[in-house]
């Protein structure tokens, strides 16, 4: 039998006896994860075959790895090739979005949707001209949910632990603009950028997959300001260039613990 087709054969019988990611003697293989970071820092990492167990927000920073694994002693050269593919919410068909081929790669995701990732390769020995497909690698999914902003209208800044400091509610928000005004224009607390730049990473999560973002402690040049109505004027982009303009009263009430 000749080298290629020896060669071949061991390849075959490779993928019908193991994982892609199980290393066999003489046999190079892949081991491959994705590692998904959201804005708050959570992270979320998937393999071959797996879903990520929850909707994610947007941005979405992504790290596709991949690694060859071999026993021999040998020297290889890997042919990656990830591609992404996005999912028709009507027709369930996959569109590509996005091809690298690249060992190590990164990308930011700012569309909701559902996302298939697919892994192929190939590998050569490096002295060698002749290339070998790898084994197949099964496919990865994850999905980034809808953008949605809530304001809420009242919050008790009197240092009873209870509703003290006044919170949005944000869901895959790629960049976010918040200014409060008093009764007389007097701009009271700005807060403006990328979502991944001005959201703490203790950011309280919530039941429907966004954040509870805290924008306004109820203080001024330091001091904690007076009972009444404040306003509050949200300008924001969301996953897929979605925009947001909203504004609502907010109801100072110190001498109230309102309860969240």
């Amino acid at each position: 039998m000749k080298k290629s087709a020896f060669r071949k054969f061991l390849c075959a019988a490779a993928l019908a006896a193991a994982p892609c990611f199980t290393a066999f003697a003489g046999i190079p293989q892949v081991q491959v994860k994705v590692i998904l970071v959201s804005a708050s820092g959570d992270s979320t990492v998937i393999s071959p075959g797996e879903v990520s167990p929850s909707e994610l927000n947007a941005p979405l920073k992504a790290t596709f790895i991949s690694e060859l694994i071999t026993d021999d002693g040998k020297d290889y050269v890997l042919f990656p090739e990830w591609t992404v593919k996005r999912e028709d919410t009507e027709t369930s068909e996959l569109n590509d979005f996005l091809k690298r081929q690249d060992r190590v790669t990164e990308y930011e995701f700012t569309d909701n949707g559902k996302f298939h990732v697919f892994y192929a390769w190939s590998y050569r020995e490096k002295d060698d001209t002749e290339t070998i497909p790898g084994a197949d690698v099964a496919s990865m999914q994850f999905t980034i949910g809808d953008s949605e902003i809530r304001l809420f209208n009242a919050f008790s800044p009197n240092g009873d632990g209870i509703n003290d400091v006044y919170k949005i509610y944000v869901r895959s928000i790629v960049t976010l603009n918040v200014a409060i005004f008093n009764r007389w224009g007097q701009t009271i607390k700005t807060v403006s950028g990328k979502m991944d730049q001005i959201l703490p990473s203790d950011a309280e999560p919530d039941n429907d997959g966004g954040y509870l973002f805290e924008i306004w402690d109820g203080t001024h040049n330091g001091d904690v300001v007076n009972d009444g109505v404040y306003y509050i004027n949200v300008q924001a982009v969301g996953a897929g260039g979605r925009v947001f303009e909203k504004k609502a009263d907010i109801n100072v009430l110190k001498g109230l613990g309102l309860g969240n």
